[in-house]
């Protein structure tokens, strides 16, 4: 297997084996990481493989600081593998090698090991096999736990399937000494089996020994069925901690502890709060319930809620979880479902390890404010403030909140608030909170709405940076719509007013930028977008905007990281995979391209956060570029389909790419009447919609394949006309809709015509960045060395 490739990983070396599969150290092709992949043969049963891969996929749910991130998993010739992330370190079974843990490092990697499991159960996931090998130490006393490919839903658990006395001990689902005896007799497995296996880990970290010994499977499976292990004892080992362990080796489940939870709440407390944490200090805020009773005050308990993350995200040490990100969580689920029942069921979803939650209660010019720190883990609540003032004094009742929960945490907010002087009146406060809840929540009418309380904050404190920021961001989006360059103009003014109210600000230099870019200032953009990936290094629309300007200057190798940074901040944005797929076909790197517009695809089903539409007449553009046509045909069909269901902002633009990419493909098939009725409609299409963005590089390429068609030369004096002309139409940048396809698309139509301008019109297609261009004009050059008089088509 070493140097082979699968999908776009490409194996490096061997990490190990097992009765399961094969574990490799490999390269990801398309994000540019390594992994840890593995491979589960065919030699297995079918059907085995298919519910690995069934529960594997279901792991992608999970995003822990304890738990190494699952990627995706695939089938190939060699069998399923599952791919995840690659933890250096050493496994804990490595560690108990050289003999009993310290008590207090036994407890905090317990501690940490019971964290992953609250969160895995919140998401409804069973680990089945934890064990001292799946447990890897990435540092002094900081765990991973590894290897959710056994995992399977909790509400399966009961279902019945393979057990220990139907399946051979090589395919047997679990790992004998950890798995619970209902695990052993039934092969059912519900949370409370992964706390059996947690209590195994315990003790053998604490005894140096193994819980249920045996010099065979037999011997172990007897052990864990009729043994009880011996008491612990040792330095450091208190009883209650004995009591602790053995409560969770029960061999009935209804004894053990019923969630990791409770657990947790007990070895903490058995620790007497000395054991230090092996996670990083992760925190989200929830918007306060409204008790008020009156819809209109929910914007107190959004503003309250986004001024406290504003605060404690400047707090040295302290990662505070993404409005973005937590309103998301927050939200029923695309495909139906009820959202998550409380803020912590919420903080368990998030992975992360505290959460801020309470309520408000406003009655007329007061407002009663109640929060709560609650540890994610435990559910306790460690620290509370109920804050009684005025609407007025709202900004001073902020302030209390977010020193209460910094003392909390022992850390202390900086000097300096994030507020520029001129944000504190109340009401326009007000404004700006609603104005945000329309925009993060997209409801309907979200733009102009949101606008005009931007406006109305801004009329009453000019330098309100926040709202100024906000209606940078609206032109910069409306301009996608009209396509009109004033737009641009009003969005750069404010983005510029935001900037100079507030020069901490990130986001107004994203749409600075984003105006910038658009009006062909690559390099002024590009500046901007890296001065706001300084200011915030979460902000995923920085990265994701500086690699479509490296696209758009025709340096693809320098949009990699970027997009590889935004796929990594954000695996659901559609756009962001999408122009990863685009700088991979930029490097001739077709099936990394095609993979990862594939994902753009699968996001646009579940409608991600920032979801496409069209998707796979991109992963069409990959597969006719490596020579699939048959499947490039069938992929634009189904773009066009997802095109015609959708109401998406870039529809128009989507169509008009996906009948042009229908085009391409059908003239390289010989199809000169199927591309005919494509790129005519194509032609029509963007006729009538001068606007579309992009529409002028989608005009030209149809005409111009129209002529390449046959269908006349007046076409393609047309296009060359449009393009020099720039107008009427938009040539605004968009993958496939930039000079380098066109003029490609302009170098072919006049090479099938014989026209003298086709070398030209080649050059240039080279010189503004075609790789395609290039692969042809290496192969004309060839040709004509040869002296063999007929040139390669175009």
């Amino acid at each position: 297997m070493i140097g082979r490739t699968l999908s776009h990983y490409r194996i490096e070396a061997s990490l190990g084996a097992g009765g399961m599969g094969e574990v490799y150290l490999a390269r990801d092709l398309a994000l540019g990481r390594s992994v840890a992949i593995k491979v589960v043969g065919r030699a297995l049963d079918p059907a085995l493989q298919a519910r690995l891969l069934r529960e594997a996929q279901a792991c992608a749910r999970l995003q822990h600081p304890a738990i190494a991130t699952f990627y995706e998993s695939g089938d190939t010739a060699e069998g399923v593998f599952i791919a995840m992330e690659h933890v250096r370190g050493e496994t804990l079974r490595k560690r108990l090698g050289r003999g009993p843990v310290d008590v207090a490092d036994a407890l905090t990697i317990g501690s940490a090991v019971l964290e992953a499991l609250n969160h895995a159960h919140a998401a409804g996931i069973v680990h089945r096999d934890i064990k001292p090998e799946n447990i890897m130490l990435a540092g002094p006393g900081t765990p991973k736990v590894l290897d959710f490919g056994l995992a399977r839903m909790a509400a399966e658990a009961g279902e019945g399937g393979p057990t220990a006395t139907n399946l051979s001990v090589d395919q047997v689902l679990g790992t004998f000494g950890y798995m619970a005896p209902e695990q052993l007799r039934l092969g059912d497995a519900d949370p409370r089996a992964d706390l059996f296996a947690c209590g195994a880990v315990l003790y053998e970290m604490l005894a140096g020994r193994a819980a249920f010994p045996g010099s065979n499977a037999a011997e172990r499976i007897a052990a864990v069925l009729s043994r009880e292990p011996p008491a612990l004892t040792g330095p450091g080992i208190a009883p209650e901690l004995n009591r602790l362990v053995l409560r969770a080796l029960s061999k009935h489940p209804g004894e053990r502890y019923q969630t990791a939870a409770a657990m947790l709440s007990d070895l903490r407390s058995v620790a007497a709060g000395e054991q230090g944490s092996a996670l990083p200090e992760t925190l989200a805020v929830i918007d306060l319930r409204n008790l008020s009773g009156q819809p209109g005050d929910d914007w107190i308990g959004s503003g309250i809620a986004e001024s406290l993350t504003s605060d404690l995200a400047r707090i040295p040490g302290l990662v505070v979880i993404s409005r973005e990100k937590l309103l998301r969580v927050g939200r029923p689920p695309a495909g139906g479902g009820e959202a998550p029942a409380d803020a912590l069921e919420v903080g368990r979803l998030l992975g992360c390890r505290w959460i801020v939650s309470g309520s408000f209660q406003r009655l007329g010019p007061v407002v009663r404010i109640t929060t709560g720190l609650t540890d994610v883990g435990t559910g306790h609540v460690v620290a509370g403030e109920k804050l009684d003032g005025s609407i007025e004094g709202i900004f001073e009742l902020q302030d209390r909140l977010s020193r209460t929960v910094a003392a909390s945490l022992h850390l202390r907010v900086p000097t300096g608030r994030r507020l520029s002087p001129g944000e504190r009146d109340v009401e326009a406060f007000e404004y700006h909170a609603r104005a945000r809840r329309l925009w993060q929540r997209l409801e309907k009418g979200t733009l102009e709405q949101a606008g005009d309380l931007y406006r109305r904050a801004i009329d009453l404190e000019s330098t309100h940076a926040q709202a100024l920021s906000g209606l940078a961001a609206l032109h910069a989006m409306r301009f996608t719509f009209t396509t009109s360059p004033e737009e641009l103009r009003t969005a750069a003014e404010y983005a510029r007013r935001a900037i100079a109210a507030d020069p901490r600000l990130a986001e107004p230099h994203v749409w600075l930028g984003y105006a910038l870019m658009r009006e062909d200032r690559l390099s002024e953009a590009l500046d901007e977008f890296e001065q706001a990936s300084e200011l915030d290094p979460a902000l995923v629309f920085a990265p994701y905007f500086a690699g479509c300007v490296e696209i758009f200057r025709g340096r693809p190798d320098e949009a990699l990281p970027h997009l590889q940074r935004v796929v990594t901040l954000e695996p659901q944005h559609g756009f962001g995979w999408l122009n990863l797929g685009a700088a991979h076909c930029g490097l001739g790197q077709f099936q990394e391209g095609q993979w990862c517009c594939e994902r753009a695809v699968a996001l646009e089903k579940i409608q991600g956060p920032v979801a496409t539409t069209g998707a796979a007449a991109h992963v069409a553009e990959c597969l006719r570029l490596s020579g699939d046509l048959a499947a490039a045909r069938e992929a634009c069909f189904a773009a066009l389909d997802a095109v015609e269901r959708s109401d998406h902002m870039y529809r128009d633009s989507s169509r008009g790419i996906a009948l042009c990419v229908l085009g391409r493909v059908t003239l390289d098939q010989g199809d000169t009447a199927a591309a005919g009725a494509a790129l005519h409609q194509a032609v029509e299409h963007i006729t009538g919609r001068e606007r579309t963005l992009g529409g002028g590089h989608l005009i030209v390429q149809a005409l111009a394949g129209l002529a390449r068609a046959g269908d006349g030369e007046h076409h393609l004096d047309r296009a060359l006309q449009i393009f020099e002309l720039r107008r009427p139409y938009n040539f605004s940048r968009l993958w496939t809709c930039s000079d380098d396809t066109t003029l490609l698309e302009l170098a072919r139509a006049a090479r099938a015509l014989g026209r003298e301008d086709s070398p030209t019109l080649l050059d240039r297609a080279v010189a503004a960045g075609s790789f395609e261009a290039r692969r042809l004009a290496e192969q004309t050059a060839v040709h004509s060395n040869r002296n063999q008089g007929a040139e390669p088509q175009c």
